[in-house]
C-alpha cells in the first residue's frame, strides 16, 4: 500500500501538502521554519521523486517550472552535512520497496521514454534482454564517418596496448563482452557507451589496460598489479541473479579465482555487486557458460543506457572498438 511505504521512509502520508497547480509553497515554509531537508514529490501518473533541497521553497519552484502535474508534496527536515546520505538512503529504501521514482541517480531502473528509445525501440530491448533476441546494427559503421582527429587521439594508447604478450587474449574478452552484453554495440557506440585503452587510473599500482564505460561509471575494466603482472578484471552487473539457482556460494566454488564485493556506484542503484577475478581463463569461461550472469550484465548496462549517454565519449578509442568488432 502506498501509504505503507512513504510512511516507512520517515514521511507522514496524512500530512502530506497538497500543492496541486501551486507555483510556489512558501507560505508553507516561514523562514521561521527549516527548509532544509529532503522532499517527497507526488505526481498526477502516480510517480514519485526524491530530493534534497537547501531552501524547499525554491526548490519546488525550480520543479514546477519543468512539471506542472505535481500534486502532493513531504517533507523532512535534514541537517545540511546529512543530505547526500539521507537522499541516496531513502531513494534506494523507495525502490525497493516498489514506489514508482522518476529519480536518474541512485535509483535501479528509469521509467518513461528515454534517449535509447529514440535509436532502440522499447520493445528491442526488452526482447535483447529477456529472450536474448539481437538487435539490428546493418549500416551504421561510425569508425568510417568520424573525422580523422577523434581516431587517432588515442591511437598511440592503442599501439602500446596491441604489443602486450596477451593481447589476443584479451582482445577476446572484450569482443565477448561487446557483443554479449551491449544492445546494438554500433548503433550505441560513443553514445551510450565507451571504450577507454590504457587508461591513466591508477597507473602507479593497479594500471588498466581498458574500461568499458556506461553512463557515469565503469562497468568493465581489466588491467593487472603494477609489481605482479598479475592481471584482473571486475565487472558490475545487476544482483537479481543471486535470487534464482545461481547463488554465490555456487560461483565461488566454481570459480576459485572470483571475489565478490559490494558496490555502490551512484548511477546504478540499490540493485548492483562487483565481481572480480585474477583467472583470466576462468572469466572467459564465465561469459561463455553462465547465462543467468550475461543477463544480469545485460540488465545493467540496459539500465544505465535508459538513464542517459556515456560521460566517458572524450575518451573514446576508435582504434580499439574496431580492431575488437572486426571479427565476431
Amino acid at each position: 500500500m502506498t501509504a505503507d511505504k512513504i510512511n516507512a521512509l520517515g514521511f507522514l502520508f496524512d500530512q502530506h501538502l497538497d500543492v496541486k497547480g501551486r507555483i510556489s509553497v512558501s507560505d508553507l515554509f516561514p523562514k521561521s521554519k527549516s527548509r532544509c531537508g529532503i522532499y517527497l514529490l507526488n505526481f498526477s501518473d502516480d510517480t514519485f521523486y526524491i530530493g534534497q533541497a537547501i531552501d524547499a521553497v525554491r526548490r519546488f519552484s525550480q520543479h514546477r517550472k519543468n512539471y506542472d502535474n505535481i500534486i502532493k508534496l513531504w517533507f523532512q527536515p535534514i541537517r545540511k552535512d546529512k543530505l547526500d546520505e539521507t537522499e541516496q538512503r531513502l531513494i534506494q529504501e523507495a525502490e525497493l520497496s516498489g514506489l514508482l521514482l522518476t529519480n536518474k541517480t541512485f535509483v535501479s531502473n528509469v521509467i518513461g521514454n528515454t534517449d535509447l528509445d529514440l535509436i532502440i525501440s522499447y520493445k528491442e530491448q526488452t526482447e535483447w534482454l529477456e529472450k536474448n533476441k539481437s538487435i539490428s546494427d546493418d549500416g551504421f559503421d561510425l569508425y568510417s564517418n568520424i573525422e580523422l582527429k577523434y581516431k587517432i587521439k588515442y591511437r598511440q594508447n592503442f599501439e602500446k596496448f596491441q604489443k602486450l604478450n596477451n593481447y589476443v587474449e584479451l582482445k577476446e574478452l572484450l569482443n565477448i563482452y561487446i557483443y554479449k552484453c551491449i544492445p546494438a554495440n554500433k548503433k550505441t557506440e560513443m553514445s551510450f557507451w565507451s571504450l577507454s585503452c590504457m587508461p591513466s587510473t591508477n597507473s602507479g599500482t593497479w594500471p588498466r589496460f581498458f574500461c568499458v564505460n556506461i553512463n557515469a561509471m565503469e562497468v568493465f575494466v581489466l588491467g593487472c598489479e603494477k609489481k605482479t603482472k598479475i592481471p584482473f578484471c571486475f565487472l558490475v552487473l545487476s544482483n537479481k541473479f543471486n535470487q534464482s539457482l545461481m547463488t554465490i556460494d555456487e560461483l565461488c566454488k566454481k570459480y576459485k579465482s572470483l571475489e565478490i564485493e559490494e558496490s555502490d556506484y551512484r548511477a546504478a542503484g540499490a540493485d548492483q555487486i562487483r565481481l572480480q577475478f585474477t583467472d583470466l581463463q576462468e572469466f572467459k569461461n564465465l561469459l561463455l557458460t553462465e547465462s543467468e550472469i550475461i543477463t544480469a550484465i545485460k540488465e545493467m548496462n540496459l539500465r544505465l543506457m535508459r538513464k542517459g549517454g556515456t560521460i566517458y565519449s572524450p575518451f573514446h578509442c576508435f582504434d580499439l572498438v574496431k580492431d575488437i568488432t572486426c571479427t565476431v
